[in-house]
This record gives C-alpha cells, structure tokens and sequence, in this order.
C-alpha cells in the first residue's frame, strides 16, 4: 500500500501547541484591549467576488490575490488584507451600523507571494479603525490603546511616531516642488532614520531635485525639539502655506488630547521622516516603533477620509492601523517576553481498573472549579508511564489515587519538577491546586 508524503504547502504552516499557547496569549491581549477601548469584532469571509477586490491594491499587489472561477461560474478571490473587506462592509451595512463605528478585525489573509524568511502565503492581519468621524480624539485614542497593548506584551522602549499628511503636502510647496517631485522627496525623506540627513541629501540629489529644494526640505527634517516646540517652530516657518497650517493644527490637538489622556510625552513624537504610503492617507499618520534590539515598527497606522467613499460614493471619514501581529508574535517568542503557562494544570492518573471510576470523580470534581485538568484516558497503562507522560507534556502536577487514598478518601499529589510528594485530603484538593 503505498502512503502519502506528510507536508504542507509551500508558505503555509501548522502551529503546534507550545506555538499556539504563545499565538493565543498574543491575540487574547490584543482583543482583550480593543475590547475595552470599545472597539467591536468583526469578521468577513474568505472569499469575495473577485471584483470587490480587484482594482483596489495596484498593478503588482493584484498579482498576488489567489483568485478563480467557482463551480456556479462566480469569478471569486480569496481575501488580501483586511481594509478592502471592511470598507465593503461599511457600504453593504452602512444604515445598521451606528456612526461612529469602531470595529476591530484578527484574521488570516492569502497572498501568492515568493516565500522567504518571514513571508508566507497565509498569515494573519490584525486591525482596528474608527468610521464616521474626522474629530482627532479618535486618532489620539487609538495610539493610547496601542501603546497600552505593547506595553502589555513586555515591549520597552516603544514610540508613536507621528507625522501628517496635509502637513507633507505644504512642505512640498514651502520647497518649491512640484507635484512629480512628490514621490522622489517622500522616498527620500523616509529613509532618514536608516540612512541619515547626508544620505537623505544623496537621494534627492540622485532624483535630480535642485539645491533650492533640497535644502528647504532638510531645513524642516532636520528640526529638532518635542512635539509641541516642533509645532510652535514650524507654524512659524510655514504660516502662508495653508495645507501645512491645517496639518499642523490636527497635530496640535491630537497632541493635546494625548496629554489629557496621560499618555508619557516620552512615548509619542512629532517625526517629519514619518511617510507612509502617503497617498493612501489624508491626515495624521503614525507608526509604533521599539526602539530596542533593531526591531523597528511593529504597527502602520493614519487617518484615511476618502477610502470609504470608493465603494459608498459618499466619504465616510475613517482613522486606524494594522499591528504586524505575525511580527509581533516571533518577537514575543524569541525574546520570551510572555511566561508561557502550560495550560494543563494537573493530571489525574488511573492506577488501574479498579480506581478507574475513582479517577473520572476526581477529575470531575476538579473541572467543577475551573481547574484545568488532564485525565489519563486509559486504565490498563501502568502508572510510570502515566508519570513519563506528565513530564512529556510539562504538566507539574500529578493526583494518583491508588486503593489506600479510596479507601482514607484521600490523594497522593506528586510535583514532577521536585519529585516531592504529599497526601491530601479530597475536600482540601481543589484549594490546594488553586494555591
């Protein structure tokens, strides 16, 4: 008889167990913090129709969308990222969804990418955004339950990063720049943290942008000072440019809603390098970036007031991010910055047939307390292997209840890390595990 070859698809994986626990604890903290900023779960499907998602991405991003006829001849797509679906859902459900609309959304997404290190096939997006209101509020609240979240994962050192996008439109003009030099100003200017004010110079230059232009913009960039000396210097430098005077003036309130939100003003800061996919967004643009270790951003985020209108034909206004939860998840792992509880508490042995009955009691008796318990499920095993099991599993303790603990109604709780052992009553058992 011939067999098959166990494996799994090229960019897709399986999550074993000890993965799992760390993936779990990850995603329980992430929605248990949405949850309490108000933010509601939302799920869409797997598969649209192929047109609610083509013609949204870009010419190179639509290559990677899996997509196919079905058996009912429907031209279908399995689904890219999480925002497309969602402003779908926004315009399919609009008049039953209050306004404002804070919606959270965990799960995979498909893309038929080149597998590397770090990229997959199927991964998971993790996203939170708030429809129906252009007030900053909205904005400043989700960078507080951002680093709130990071901090609750063990993550030090973190920063929001926060720049405009109105704000990037008038610098352009205070430089003088056209609308073709858009691309090649933003292109360089992001790079500033990784490549410096002189390779940010070199860049424009190789983009052929004049002097004149390159030393206004570096001029602005290369400002320093907190947030709010940062504002007061620029409203000064750019008080004829209005697109710059609005984006300043976003920045101003969202910073000070971030103080009357406690935020520290050591976790957030006016960035000017702060670009991101710039054309997607129409206000406040922000990234969550741990400072320790190289690690970088771990979140993507900003104000996006014209997305919505695509689908609805009328703009709903919109502001959120997307965490990179995969990213966060190794980093967590790696660093082991989550103590890894095994989620078996205890196991209860079966010393044989005869104590089999016995042993279901217990472990009944245990699971009525909410405590989590393994029941050996085969009476004929002999107790060793029982024990060799529960050190395989990483479970610490083991209840054995041979004839003598019956018949005292009593039970002998071993602890596998020290090889102690004591006996117990059966009334005191579950206080003695919760403890």
């Amino acid at each position: 008889m011939s067999t098959i070859k166990p494996q799994t698809l090229k960019g897709f994986r399986d999550f074993l167990p000890d993965d799992m626990r760390i993936r779990t604890k990850v995603i329980e903290t992430f929605k248990r913090i949405f949850e309490k900023y108000g933010y509601e779960p939302l799920e869409t499907p797997t598969l649209e129709y192929a047109n609610i998602l083509m013609g949204k991405y870009g010419e190179e991003a639509e290559k990677l969308i899996y997509n196919f006829e079905d058996r009912g001849g429907r031209k279908v797509a399995m689904k890219y990222d999480l925002t497309v679906p969602t402003c779908r859902v926004m315009a399919q459900y609009g008049d039953k969804l209050p306004l404002p609309f804070k919606r959270y959304q965990i799960q995979p997404v498909w893309r038929a990418d080149n597998t590397q290190k770090g990229r997959f096939r199927e991964f998971y997006q993790c996203d939170a955004d708030t429809f129906g209101t252009t007030s900053m509020i909205a904005d400043a609240e989700f960078i507080q339950m951002g680093l709130e979240i990071l901090n609750e994962l063990k993550f030090t050192n973190v920063v929001a990063r926060i720049n405009n996008r109105k704000f990037i439109d008038g610098l352009t003009k205070y430089a003088g720049a056209n609308n073709d030099q858009f691309y090649a100003i933003c292109v360089a200017v992001d790079k500033f943290e990784k490549i410096g004010a002189d390779g940010v110079v070199a860049e424009m230059e190789k983009r052929n942008l004049s002097n004149e232009i390159i030393n206004k913009i570096m001029s602005v960039v290369s400002l320093s000072g907190t947030s709010d000396e940062l504002v007061g210097k620029l409203k000064k430098m750019m008080a004829k440019i209005p697109e710059a005077m609005e984006g300043l003036k976003e920045l101003e309130e969202l910073f000070s809603f971030l103080k009357a939100g406690e935020v520290p003003e050591d976790k957030y800061q006016f960035d000017l390098s702060i670009i991101r996919g710039l054309s997607y967004y129409t206000g406040p643009v922000w990234e969550f970036a741990v400072k320790d270790g190289g690690v970088g951003s771990v979140a993507g985020c900003g104000r996006y007031d014209k997305l919505v209108g695509m689908y609805l034909g009328r703009d709903i206004p919109a502001t959120g991010g997307s965490f990179g939860i995969e990213r966060i998840i190794e980093i967590v792992k790696d660093r082991s910055l989550l103590t890894q509880s095994v989620s078996k508490q205890c196991l209860v042995s079966i010393f044989g047939p005869s104590e089999a009955l016995e042993s279901i009691r217990i472990a009944s008796l245990l699971r009525k307390q909410n405590i989590q318990t393994v029941l050996y499920p085969d009476a004929n095993v002999k107790l060793d292997k029982q024990l060799k099991y529960a050190n395989k599993m990483g479970i610490e303790l083991v209840i054995i209840i041979g004839p003598e603990e019956i018949k005292n109604k009593t039970v002998k709780l071993k602890n596998m890390k020290t090889g102690e052992q004591e006996t117990i009553k059966i009334t005191n058992l579950p206080n003695s595990l919760i403890h």
